[in-house]
């Protein structure tokens, strides 16, 4: 009987369609190997797969063979680790090397990688050798395809991957060197990491030690200091704080990102809202009225530069020319360029608190990268802040002087499209001192400062490949602690009925899954009163705040108009810009307004039918919020999460059976196999995440729980019941800061209560220790779900999924 089913047991081996490639033995390589030795046809089977590859024969068909199925040589290929098991089998793998198929490429590796031959080393390590660096390929400038021209599927991350695991010590430099080299792509310095902590010898963990603290990519720092934590090495200042009580976020150590001395604590500065009223002059961007990222595109960007929904069209996603001064605000005002880039791109400018000079983002015509310049108002001292293959975006000044941006130096790709994530990031005024403040696997957009010093900015967060794909308002202190959601989640009803106002963009539907592409709330600002906050929606410019289910549209006419980059004069009204809903791109035309949200009143005061006119910003002196005191600690490894109870829930099922909780760590995606270099489209990119389970441990009598973690990581949290089934899921991903202690009431709770005054029973003990180990189960953490992931799907995802592609 196995020998009849055998070809379709090979068939249904899962590949790499999903790009997440793992160099690990999944359920289904083990099962498959296992069906096909008990069938007597797993030489057979590999024979077969070799032949479609190129390579001879070693043994005949025989009569009584199955008639195997016949596949592409990408697909072919994923059979080699799966069944290629013979050490005879070496040479042909070795051949393999060179093939013209880079999925071959990687699959061979693999499969030598598996047998544990060290007869393999020296050839991959020759292989190695004489590929090139990605960079050298040069790179494409034409948006969505902000890549290096490399070919892809990127195959040396599977060669280094390979050398650790076959123990090629005597490869321990080249390795190092690879992990330090800019000029190679993020999944292979990842996979550089991966293989000196496969290694673990004296050099390879001494270029580990360097990593950990100052790897120009945060998720290659993860690995490094994974690779100590499970060792039981503690890294200079990576002390575990399991001895940190629930309300001691702050204990003695190194500040992570410490405001100068002078400004610690400091007082708002005393210029008057009466004073800063006045201003004659504003900051704008002028660029083509026909946007050019959002072209032949299927990701839901509109063509009015007002709301977008995934990572595609970013991570700038309002590109102009230049910089540009209007003197006065006014029809009549004079207009003066203040950049003049020949060629490229800016975006997002802010003014300093003085308003003597702007910082804003540029990248060129045909390099890829955006990075933070700044210049004075009057045009002088341009200056670039930051450079490298990263894309650094969206700078703000915060209270202290130092500068918040996002950026995609946390060295993560978005688990739906496989585009560079970006994450809220801070440095000094000059470019320097460069730290994370936020981990994310969608993107951190537009961060501004709210008047009580704390950053606000939108967040598209994504969750198991598409289950969640939405853009909610979020609030954090200036060190990244009390990350908290200001808007969204409880308003996606509302705004998927303004979806049926006037011309849609593209993809704008109203019977979408409401968090597959619904929430799209962007932009945001604070208004004067500090009490709200305004942001672009996909129906107007709405003020949002103070509870977080509250939102008031306050420009007319949201059927024909849109409405974009809005920005608080300290009267109320508002700049921002604005144009009709045109449904051919060419008769776009943004021009300059001024708002009253009071009365919605909209006064043109400049607009140039050539170009598009946005992102207004007055060159007006600001008062300083307050500098907020820092909470975390430079280097530990952990930080605290307390949930009061999870019994405080509107779900009925958590209530009555909920008895465990589980954490799942979200281990991101790092590589993009699929770009423009091959054929495959952007969905070939869904790749989900990594999932390793961090712990599982009974509640308090109380509901309440009480785990150390691993700080800066992608978690979710589950409440089981007796018997280990799903009974309440956290559909998002959240982290805690180093040293950090945070809290929740309950599990999906009512937003706006509070959490009981006696503290919780799980916090009367140490917490339970939810750090890696190295041996944690692990799996593929990806639904093809739009919008929703009922319990049982969550648990064949964890367990049947895994196994082979009928399942999937």
């Amino acid at each position: 009987a196995l020998r009849q089913i055998a070809p379709l047991v090979m068939a249904n081996l899962p590949g790499d369609h999903d790009t997440f490639m793992l160099y690990e033995p999944e359920v289904g390589h083990l099962l498959t190997r296992h069906l096909l030795e008990m069938s007597g046809l797993r030489q057979a089977a590999c024979e077969h797969a070799f032949e479609l590859l190129g390579q001879p024969r070693k043994m005949p068909r025989l009569t009584g063979d199955p008639r195997w199925p016949v596949f592409e040589a990408y697909r072919m290929s994923s059979w080699l680790p799966a069944v290629c098991t013979d050490g005879r089998d070496l040479p042909r793998l070795v051949a393999l090397l060179k093939h013209e198929e880079g999925w071959v490429r990687i699959n061979a590796a693999k499969a030598l990688a598996w047998l544990g031959d060290r007869r393999a080393i020296e050839p991959i390590a020759t292989a190695l050798s004489k590929a090139k660096a990605e960079a050298d390929y040069g790179y494409n400038g034409t948006f969505k395809n902000a890549e290096y021209d490399d070919p892809a599927p990127r195959w040396r991350e599977s060669l280094i991957r390979a050398l650790g695991l076959l123990e090629a010590h005597e490869q321990t430099n080249r390795i190092a060197r690879i992990l330090n080299d800019e000029r190679s792509v993020l999944e292979v310095r990842h996979a550089a990491a991966e293989a000196l902590a496969d290694l673990g010898n004296e050099t390879a963990l001494a270029a580990l030690r360097q990593a950990a603290s100052d790897h120009s990519f945060h998720s290659v720092r993860h690995v490094a200091r994974d690779a100590f934590q499970v060792r039981g090495i503690e890294l200079p200042g990576s002390e575990s704080t399991k001895q940190a009580s629930v309300d001691d976020a702050s204990a003695p150590g190194r500040l992570l990102g410490q405001a100068p001395p002078s400004r610690q604590g400091v007082r708002p500065s005393t210029i008057s809202l009466a004073a800063a009223k006045q201003f004659d002059a504003v900051v704008f961007i002028k660029g083509n009225n026909d946007i050019p990222n959002t072209i032949g595109t299927v990701e839901q960007a509109d063509r009015w530069r007002q709301t977008y929904v995934v990572t595609d069209s970013g991570p700038v996603y309002r590109p102009g020319r230049n910089l540009y001064v209007l003197r006065p605000p006014s029809p009549d005002g004079e207009v003066t360029p203040l950049t003049n880039f020949p060629d490229g791109y800016v975006g997002e400018p802010e003014l300093s608190w003085d308003a003597s000079h702007v910082v804003f983002t540029h990248r060129g015509q045909d390099d890829p990268w955006w990075h933070i310049y700044r210049i004075n108002v009057d045009g002088s001292s341009l200056e670039q802040l930051t450079d490298g293959p990263y894309h650094d975006v969206g700078p703000a000044y915060l209270a202290d002087g130092r500068i918040v941006f996002a950026t995609s130096r946390n060295g993560i790709r978005d688990e739906y499209h496989g585009y560079p994530c970006t994450a809220l990031w801070v440095m000094n005024p000059k470019g320097g001192d460069m730290h994370p403040i936020a981990t994310n696997i969608g993107r951190d957009n537009e961060p501004a400062i709210l008047h009580d010093g704390r950053i606000v900015f939108s967040r598209l967060e994504v969750f198991f490949s598409r289950n969640k794909t939405e853009l909610t308002v979020h609030a954090a202190r200036p060190d990244g602690t009390q990350d908290v959601v200001l808007y969204g989640p409880e308003r996606r009803a509302y705004w998927q009925r303004q979806y049926q106002q006037g011309p849609r963009g593209p993809g704008e539907v109203g019977n979408a899954p409401l968090t597959h592409r619904v929430l799209r709330i962007s932009q945001p600002q604070p208004m004067p009163d500090g009490r709200n906050v305004i942001v672009a929606t996909p129906g107007g410019l709405a003020l949002i705040g103070p509870r977080r289910d509250t939102e008031t549209i306050v420009t007319p006419d949201n059927k024909l108009r849109a409405f974009t980059t809005p920005f608080a004069l300290p009267d109320g009204r508002v700049l921002c810009a604005s144009t009709l809903k045109a449904h051919d791109r060419k008769e776009v035309d943004l021009g300059l307004y001024m708002l009253d949200p009071t009365t919605k009143k909209l006064e043109l005061f400049y607009n140039d039918p050539a170009t598009a006119d946005f992102e207004p910003r007055p060159i007006l002196a600001r008062p300083r919020p307050p500098t907020l005191p820092t909470k975390t600690r430079a280097h530990a490894y952990s930080g605290h999460f307390v949930c009061s109870s999870v019994v405080a829930t509107q779900e009925k099922e958590v209530q009555q059976r909920g008895r465990l909780v589980r954490l799942i760590e979200g281990v991101p995606v790092v590589g993009r196999h699929s770009t423009h270099t091959n054929a495959w489209p952007v969905w070939k990119n869904h790749g989900g995440t990594f999932a390793r389970v961090l712990g599982t441990t009974p509640l308090a009598p109380d509901g309440s729980f009480y785990v150390e973690v691993p700080a800066d990581r992608l978690l979710h949290f589950q409440v089981l019941d007796s018997d280990r089934q799903v009974v309440g899921n956290q559909l998002t991903w959240i982290y805690s800061r180093p040293g950090e202690t945070k809290s929740c009431v309950g599990c999906h709770e009512n937003p706006h209560t509070t959490p009981r005054t006696d503290a919780p029973l799980a916090a009367q003990h140490l917490p339970m220790n939810f750090l890696p180990r190295g041996d944690e189960f692990r799996y593929r953490a990806k639904a093809w779900f739009k919008g929703h992931l009922p319990p049982e799907i969550d648990e064949r995802t964890r367990t049947v999924r895994a196994v082979n592609l009928l399942a999937r």
